[in-house]
């Protein structure tokens, strides 16, 4: 009984992690990594998560830039009024904070509007990395 209730439990976790948000809803995100759609999509079917910071922006000129937050397992698309594309491109594979507003959906993906965000982006290897 213990085992069926807790794999509900999980169960029940699992589709709320993955939950969307509605149109209208106001979004805080931090430490969100800046990748490609379609590497989103290939790391969310394979589970393999390393593909968003190895992923080349090339992809994202091709699909379309999106942001992957941690905490929620969930991808949200960026709408280009209030965030420039050479700042995505600069940011690309590195982290986003942003506070905004979801004001569209394409397919499965809510469109987040920024108000507010700051863009760190991926540190460059080290010095001495390449000589090892």
């Amino acid at each position: 009984m213990k085992k069926l209730i807790l794999t509900c439990l999980a169960i029940t976790s699992i589709q709320l992690s993955s939950v969307a948000a509605n149109v209208g809803e106001e979004i805080e995100l931090s430490s969100a990594v800046i990748t490609a759609k379609s590497c989103a999509e290939k790391a969310k079917e394979t589970g393999s998560y390393e593909l968003l910071s190895s992923c080349p922006p090339v992809e994202a000129e091709k699909t379309g830039y999106v942001i992957y937050d941690v905490t929620e397992n969930t991808f949200y698309s960026i709408a280009p009024r209030n965030i420039y594309i050479f700042e995505l491109d600069h940011g690309f594979g590195g982290n986003i904070d942003v506070t905004g507003k979801v004001v569209d959906k394409q397919g499965e993906l809510p469109v987040i509007e920024a108000q507010q965000y700051k863009i760190s982006p991926k540190p460059k290897a080290g010095f001495f990395k390449g000589c090892l």
